[in-house]
């Protein structure tokens, strides 16, 4: 499980760095009053085949993984929350998100997949909730996905 960690804290690392020079910091988290909700979207044929069958991932040119993990303000590791969410395409059609929860010994997060046509412009929105907290964060990701 540590192999998967490690692929997706370096996934949101060069999401943030590669957004840091021309984005919004925004485009890659939500504030909450306590939390960060922190969330990237990437193809899945980054996730090594051994990492993806340990996980029962599902890897394809034409598969994306949303990527959410929440993180107390006052620092540690991402932390369990309750995860929802659904997609919508340029058509309005509207999919329900299945979230797999990943914990390892240090942190919780959440991965849920998409299947996409090439050039496809998706609408993601995500209710995220920190487990015990009454706080809720309600955001729309939108992303253009590319096949690899």
């Amino acid at each position: 499980m540590k192999h998967l960690l490690v692929i997706l804290v370096t996934l949101t690392g060069l999401a943030f760095d590669a957004h840091a020079r021309d984005a919004d910091p925004r485009d890659t988290s939500y504030e909450l009053t306590n939390h960060w909700v922190y969330y990237n979207v990437f193809n899945s044929t980054m996730i090594l085949p051994e990492v993806a069958r340990a996980h029962n991932l599902l890897r394809g040119k034409d598969r994306v993984y949303v990527n959410i993990a929440v993180v107390r303000k006052s620092g540690g590791n991402a932390i369990p929350a309750h995860i929802s969410g659904s997609y919508r395409n340029l058509l309005q059609q509207r999919f329900e998100l299945e979230f797999i929860e990943i914990k390892e010994a240090t942190a919780t997060y959440y991965l849920a997949p998409i299947r996409f046509n090439n050039e496809e412009i998706v609408h993601i929105d995500i209710t995220a909730s920190p487990d015990g907290e009454a706080e809720t964060a309600n955001f729309t990701i939108t992303r253009k996905l590319y096949r690899d």
